[in-house]
């Protein structure tokens, strides 16, 4: 065996080992060294901070404040930072693709190049230091530029998109977000016309119109404006003289629209349309000298009167903060309360409410929205029908809380509005005209459609007719009459409907069956006795229901289904 040979591969894969693992925990690998051992700068761009473009005839600075970037230089305005950002990443992934060095430069001129002066240079600001590239000419060939980095004698060549990235228009530069801020950070909007001014104020997270009348602002629509704000971009920067003011109609503009965080606050002036251009509209900053256009159907959706920003809601509660309900129409009253059982209804009488007939219906009636904003002040009520109203619902939360009284008066002329008004409120509101339809007729509407309120396997006994059946160690027993084969299986059927019956409907009371065949089943728990009387076409009722009510039909198959079958000779 050759030892030195074996000791050799030995030695040698512990080098290329620990040559592995020191790039490991270097954090880079080989590979990457190599990378970036092409690039052309020694720059991680997200450690700029400041930087020039000079060019012949213009030079802009950019600098960096937090997260934004701002143009300094020629004028003072917002860059856009996507922009900003792909020049930076450019540079610090740019590749030369060449280097001459000071041995290959001999003899040679760096005005040959177009590097002394330079055609356009960039100037950055690093944590690290200034850091500057010098562009020159292209190649012969035009595929590439000479470039230099300042300091360093070697001349690279460099993708001819970098004299690009140099020399922007400035326009490519800017922002053309015309108002920056926060949505969700606004705590007051202002749209101000020649002949009104619209104001609006947030109070825990909720809009309120305080101007020109106080009233619930519609949540979803003011969302929307300052969406659409922030939205808003610019078409064409125009001018940045502020005496072309005048010449722009921006001196009396259309509109105006003020957004405020706390104190601080911008405001955006609109004008009118450009004699070339009908879909834009002139605009600026108030306190910028930019003018620009804008697009003018964005432009038009802030042309909104104050109705247009009402809260269309005619009760401004949630069904959660219900904890009565007061019906009354005419002379009859409904009432229902809320405990931590559920709905109970208390009058005409206390008797349970269907929990989900309830919900559904307050949800309905706190959804109901105005199709109309009739009137903000109530001078003659009889003609809306409101002095003897068809109806009156009260809502009543905690105590005697009264959340909103909700008044229903008469239909205007054309049939297409009933008219109702809020106690406590001055406006008058036209909302659907079914509105009083889908008010309940009676408890009835609202009332458990659950029979009885027990288990089927607490029945200890079941009687229909001259059947009687009893529960032993769990199993059924035919105890009447005394011979005959019991159909276990109906009579587990009819125990389990029972017990969950649900009935279809209520109302009062009618008689028999046309053909007179009723059925009375009794179910004996313990010491309670409790009975069921029910007819082929499901008419029914029981010792826990005051009224009628109407069973479906397969409840009625499985109650009447006969629970004796005839044996097998």
């Amino acid at each position: 065996m050759n030892y030195r040979k074996t000791l050799f591969l030995i030695v040698l894969v512990g080098i290329v080992g620990g040559v592995a693992v020191w790039d490991h925990f270097q954090g880079t690998t080989t590979t990457d060294r190599v990378q970036h051992s092409k690039r052309l700068l020694n720059l991680d761009a997200k450690q700029v901070s400041h930087f020039e473009l000079v060019h012949s005839n213009q030079t802009i600075v950019l600098e960096k404040t937090g997260p934004h970037w701002d143009i300094k230089q020629p004028i003072a305005v917002r860059a856009d930072f996507a922009a900003v950002s792909s020049t930076l990443d450019e540079l610090e992934f740019t590749e030369r693709s060449r280097t001459l060095t000071e041995q290959d430069l001999q003899g040679a001129s760096l005005a040959g190049f177009g590097l002394e002066p330079p055609r356009a240079s960039i100037r950055l600001q690093t944590k690290s230091g200034p850091v500057a590239l010098l562009i020159g000419n292209a190649t012969p060939t035009k595929n590439a530029l000479y470039v230099q980095v300042a300091g360093r004698r070697e001349v690279c060549l460099a993708p001819v998109s970098l004299y690009e990235r140099a020399t922007p228009r400035l326009d490519a530069l800017r922002s053309r977000t015309a108002m920056e801020f926060t949505p969700a950070a606004v705590t007051r909007l202002e749209i101000k016309t020649a002949d009104r001014v619209i104001e609006l104020k947030k109070t825990a997270a909720h809009w309120t119109i305080v101007r020109p009348l106080s009233v619930r602002a519609d949540q979803d629509k003011i969302s929307e404006l300052l969406s659409g704000l922030t939205g808003l971009q610019v078409q064409e920067f125009i001018s940045e003289d502020p005496k072309d003011l005048h010449n722009y109609h921006l001196d009396e503009p259309d509109r105006e629209i003020t957004v405020l965080i706390g104190e601080a606050g911008q405001t955006l002036l609109l004008g009118r349309s450009p004699t070339n251009a009908a879909g834009q509209v002139y605009a600026k900053l108030k306190n910028a000298d930019s003018i620009f256009t804008i697009d003018g159907a964005a432009a038009k959706k802030f042309a909104v009167q104050i109705n247009d920003l009402r809260d269309p809601q005619v009760l401004g509660v949630t069904p959660a903060s219900v904890k009565s309900i007061a019906i009354a129409r005419g002379a009859n009253r409904l009432t229902l309360q809320r405990d931590s059982q559920g709905w109970q209804i208390t009058a005409p009488l206390s008797v349970p409410a269907e929990e989900s007939a309830v919900q559904q219906w307050l949800a309905e009636l706190i959804g109901v929205r105005a199709k109309r904003f009739v009137a903000d002040v109530t001078t003659d009520p009889q003609q809306y029908g409101l002095t003897q109203p068809s109806a009156v619902v009260t809502l009543t939360g905690t105590g005697t809380n009264q959340l909103a009284q909700l008044i229903i008066g008469s239909v205007d002329g054309t049939n297409a509005l009933r008219f109702v008004k809020c106690t406590g409120e001055e406006f008058i509101y036209g909302v659907a005209t079914d509105l009083l339809d889908r008010l309940p007729a009676g408890y009835s509407a609202l009332r458990s459609r659950q029979v009885f309120d027990f288990k089927a396997d607490q029945i200890t006994k079941l009687v229909a007719g001259p059947v009687t059946v009893a529960r032993e160690h769990g199993q059924w027993k035919l105890v009447a009459p005394a011979q005959g084969v019991l159909n276990v299986d109906a009579v587990n059927a009819a125990a389990a409907m029972f017990a969950r019956l649900q009935a279809d409907s209520f109302g009062p009371p009618k008689g028999a069956d046309e053909d007179g065949r009723n059925a009375t089943i009794t179910a004996t728990l313990g010491t309670a006795t409790h009975w069921l009387a029910v007819a082929t076409n499901g008419q029914a009722t029981a010792s826990s229901a005051e009224l009628t009510f109407q069973l479906p039909a397969p409840a009625v198959a499985t109650l009447l289904k006969p629970w004796l079958t005839s044996p097998t000779p």
